[in-house]
């Protein structure tokens, strides 16, 4: 490719995030369906593998559209983990029993944020304290420790790790029955929780997840360039699978030596680059064995610089700084002390060096970025997905606007707030679906609260479309409406408490 012909060539990079790559379907539908941009690259990794692969069938605006509609039904339906995740034999014979179940909700319900508890207060894109992440946040008193005398918080966390311990006899007395076939399923399937099978035939052959299946012909085609990082355990270093399924090196050209070129099945590059160690088994692919290319890079950009993009998108599914935690890690059990130390400190990190990447002259890169972190990394609830991926796309259409810098920088913050507020109102309504299948009904101060948190949802939505800024067709519902719940809506709930205009 001629430097002249490389002018203009744009470059969307997806990166990982599991569930959490809702965000970049928000993104990706306002960059196609409103400002009308197509790539001529895609590198993505992980979840975002899997969404570069169904995007890199099209090559007109139209195709476009169609695909990414595609990627928001494929994301949705990963809130059905049982019709897109399969169980390694070793959890499957834990199935019925109490430890089954929370090893599933550690995965699921475990991983999502915790619910904000005042407004957005973030600047400067620093997330803000009252953000901090994680179900377990605080002391099991729900004091954080910052908040106790040291006498009360040493009482604390005794009571602490008593509970832990009796739930963790609790859970094992009740599988006991179940542990021997489990343990010998282990050693043969114990590399992992889960497994991709379900998703990967879904991704060939459709089925009922309403995953649609990939035709690899069409990716072929000339016109579009494609990267799936992905990261072989033998060999120990970072590959990508290109749009015709070689296996490049980490330069994103040179085929790989040997047989480790592959060729190799598109699918199974996706679900190399989206195969979470330890959460899922290591995919083999040619001569070796791959996991999740986001162990390397979470967030390709230089796959793109490498193949010669002058305007660079990168949207991340998972915020670039971490807020406070407050838990005291000094007294903490071993899981936390590595979920935040090699997990979520780690990918931070390893986000912001990927978005590092040198750019050569005349080479911009723009970042679509969550502040506020909405769902949990295989979240099983679609409501907070369908809030996630509004959040990409007003993000989107934030960091994309052009006028007065101060305006512009006052909006962005603004749609943290709605956001917040429209999360807060997801969890407090599930607390109405739940008091609406009594006889006591909900209560007149949570109503209330509700129709408080529509108000300041309105309230921005209102102030965008004053100042010619773009909102989503259809978001009136956002404050007329209760939002996605699971289930129908109890019948002695009333309509959504709402300001109707």
């Amino acid at each position: 490719m001629t430097d002249a012909a490389r002018t203009h060539t744009t470059a969307f990079v997806l990166a990982g995030g599991g569930t959490k790559g809702s965000f970049e379907v928000g993104a990706l539908q306002y960059l196609v369906g409103v400002e009308r941009i197509t790539p001529d690259i895609v590198t993505g990794t992980s979840a975002g593998a899997i969404a570069a692969t169904v995007l890199a069938q099209a090559r007109t605006l139209p195709e476009f559209e169609q695909r990414v509609q595609e990627i928001e039904d494929d994301i949705l339906a990963m809130s059905r983990i049982e019709h897109v995740f399969g169980e390694q034999a070793w959890l499957r014979a834990l199935s019925g029993t109490s430890l089954g179940g929370a090893i599933q909700f550690a995965l699921t319900e475990g991983t999502r944020p915790s619910v904000p508890d005042r407004p957005y207060e973030g600047v400067s894109g620093a997330a803000p304290e009252a953000l901090a992440t994680g179900a377990a946040s605080g002391a099991a008193t729900g004091v954080s420790g910052a908040q106790q005398s040291p006498r009360s918080q040493r009482r604390s966390e005794r009571v602490a790790r008593r509970h832990r311990r009796r739930q963790l006899f609790r859970l094992i007395a009740g599988a006991t029955f179940r542990l021997p076939k489990a343990r010998r399923k282990l050693r043969t399937s114990g590399s992992s929780v889960m497994n991709l099978q379900p998703l990967g035939d879904a991704l060939r052959h459709g089925g009922q997840s309403g995953i649609r299946p990939v035709n690899q012909e069409l990716i072929a085609r000339p016109g579009l360039q494609l990267r799936l990082a992905v990261t072989a355990l033998r060999a120990g270093v970072l590959r990508y699978v290109t749009e015709d399924g070689t296996i490049v090196e980490d330069d994103a050209r040179t085929p790989a030596p040997g047989k480790s070129a592959g060729p190799v099945d598109l699918v199974d590059g996706a679900m190399a680059s989206a195969s979470v160690p330890l959460v899922f088994p290591p995919h083999a692919m040619a001569d070796d064995d791959y996991v999740d290319g986001g162990v390397l890079q979470l967030i390709p950009v230089r796959a793109a610089v490498q193949l010669g993009a002058k305007r660079i998108i990168a949207i991340v599914a998972m915020p670039l700084a971490l807020p406070r935690d407050e838990r005291n890690y000094a007294q903490g059990s071993a899981a936390h002390v590595g979920l935040r130390a090699m997990g979520m400190i780690g990918i931070a990190d390893r986000q912001r060096e990927n978005l590092n990447t040198p750019l050569p002259a005349g080479t911009s890169l723009v970042t679509i970025d969550p502040l506020v972190d909405v769902v949990g990394l295989f979240e099983i609830e679609p409501g907070l997905m369908r809030i996630n991926k509004d959040y990409g796309w007003l993000r989107a259409a934030d960091l994309l606007a052009e006028g007065d810098a101060d305006m512009v920088a006052d909006l962005a913050a603004q749609t943290h707030v709605l956001i917040q507020a429209r999360l807060r109102a997801w969890h407090l309504e599930e607390t109405l679906w739940a008091a609406g299948r009594t006889a006591a009904g909900p209560d007149a101060g949570s109503l209330a609260l509700l129709r408080d948190l529509k108000g300041e949802v309105a309230a921005v939505v209102e102030r965008r479309k004053q100042l010619g800024f773009p909102v989503p067709q259809g978001c009136e519902r956002w404050w007329t409406d209760y939002e996605v719940h699971g289930g129908l809506r109890p019948g002695n709930l009333p309509p959504c408490p709402a300001l109707r205009h």
